[in-house]
Formats: structure tokens, C-alpha cells, sequence
């Protein structure tokens, strides 16, 4: 299996931290971040991995070496994640792949649960109660019907890991979705926007449902300081089973 990482942002609410460094590569517990999604994919097999890059992008490629694939947005000041995984369907191909953000911080089961799903695609999504700013969920019978940042607070299953995995199949049908919505001038949506459209349409993305694994999504100074605060002074790994976590 493959993977995508979209790493194109310009990580605005981490400034000054992210001035001259991506939000990715900013050091969590003694390493860059993203170094730990690697560690997790590459103990679980994934050899083949691409990296959507646009923000500060020599600086991820000169940080991680040529082992990875780059696919570079230009556009990435006017879009958001549904298209920068739009311009990694090349890369994609045929194959199946774990989708993930590159700003997180978790544990490897969280992966593990979602890879080995067998639906068309899944989504590792966490079941508490959220915040507004939350990339909420809503699932009926453990499939998704909706997911945004509007969803009221009460409506809300949890919240959205940006952990995800496509098979060929569901891949099609998704980017059948994120197409429209290009084609609309929707650039700037969150690839959410393209999963309720298709969930309106048939029982396709499936909930994987997690309570009580440590997850961080790394979005300004407070998640920062959480990540680091749970990882000081603590040796770095592949992965982060030998913290705990």
C-alpha cells in the first residue's frame, strides 16, 4: 500500500514558529513531526509514499531526502487539502493508499485500525465531544452523512483525524467528487467538502472510531506546546510506541 501526506500549507496560525520553517518539519519531542507519521507507515510497510509540498517546500525536500515522491502545488496560498490530493493523482494511480495530514501527532493503532478496514474508503475519526473548531462528524450506522467545522456542537459524533484510506475504488469515487467541486471554483475547500457530497450520495466511507489513543492535530501555539509537553525529555523513535503512546 501506498500513502499521501499533504504538506502545502502555510501553517498561518503557528506563526512566528512557521515563518521560515513548514509546520511538518517544527520539532516535536527532539524531531520534526512528520517524522513520526513516517516511522508509523514504513513499520507497517508503506514504501511509497508522496508528499504534496508548496509552502517552503525546498526546505521538506532538502529535510527528507529523495526516498519520497514530491508533488508540488504552486496554488497552495488559494487551495487547501481536497486539491492538493487532487494533484496527487498521478502518483496515485491505481493503487490503494493511506491519506494522511501532515501535522499530526498519534498512535500507531490509530493507523493500524484504518488500514486494515476493508471499506471502500475509512476514516479514522475520534468520538468525543468536540469545539467549533473541530472538523466535526456526523455517521449514521457507522458510515459518515456529514462533515464539516459548521456542524453544531450536539449533532457532532466527533472529530475527523485527517487519517484516511482509499482503496482504488473508493478513490474513484471520491475524486469524482473533488472534480465537480473544482470544476464549480471551490478551491479552497477542505477535502470533508468532497466526502459529504459522495456520502450524500451512497454508504461508501466507513467510521473507524477511536477513544482514549492519544491524537494531536497540530493546527497553533497550544497544540505546540501539548505535543512537546507530552514528548519532553523523552528518546526519539520510529514510532511512539516505546512512549507510550
Amino acid at each position: 500500500m501506498d500513502a499521501v501526506i499533504v504538506a502545502a500549507g502555510e501553517g498561518k496560525r503557528l506563526r512566528p514558529a512557521t515563518r521560515n520553517t513548514p509546520k511538518c518539519l517544527l520539532p516535536i519531542g527532539g524531531k520534526p513531526l512528520i517524522e513520526y507519521s513516517l516511522g508509523i507507515l514504513e513499520e507497517r510497510g508503506v514504501e511509497r509514499i508522496g508528499f504534496v509540498v508548496g509552502y517552503l517546500k525546498d526546505r521538506i525536500i532538502e529535510a527528507l531526502g529523495p526516498q519520497y515522491t514530491y508533488i508540488s502545488n504552486p496554488f497552495y496560498a488559494f487551495t487547501n487539502d481536497m486539491a492538493s490530493l487532487w494533484l496527487a493523482k498521478q502518483f496515485i494511480g491505481s493503487n490503494d493508499f493511506m491519506y494522511l495530514h501532515s501535522d499530526l501527532l498519534y498512535h500507531p493503532r490509530i493507523l493500524m485500525m484504518t488500514m486494515e478496514s476493508d471499506a471502500e474508503i475509512a476514516l479514522a475519526v475520534e468520538k468525543k465531544d468536540c469545539d467549533k473548531e473541530a472538523m466535526k462528524v456526523v455517521e449514521d450506522g457507522g458510515y459518515l452523512v456529514e462533515s464539516s467545522k459548521e456542524i453544531p456542537l450536539t449533532k457532532a459524533f466527533g472529530e475527523w483525524t485527517g487519517i484516511a484510506k482509499f482503496t482504488n475504488a473508493g478513490w474513484r469515487k471520491y475524486f469524482f467528487e473533488v472534480e465537480q467541486l473544482l470544476a464549480e471554483g471551490d478551491f479552497n475547500a477542505y477535502d470533508t467538502k468532497a466526502m459529504t457530497r459522495l456520502a450524500q450520495k451512497e454508504k461508501s466511507i466507513k467510521i473507524i472510531p477511536f477513544q482514549g489513543l492519544p491524537f494531536i492535530e497540530i493546527d497553533n501555539a497550544e497544540d505546540f506546546k501539548e505535543a512537546n509537553d507530552k514528548l519532553a525529555g523523552l528518546p526519539a523513535s520510529p514510532d511512539l510506541r516505546s512512549e507510550g503512546l
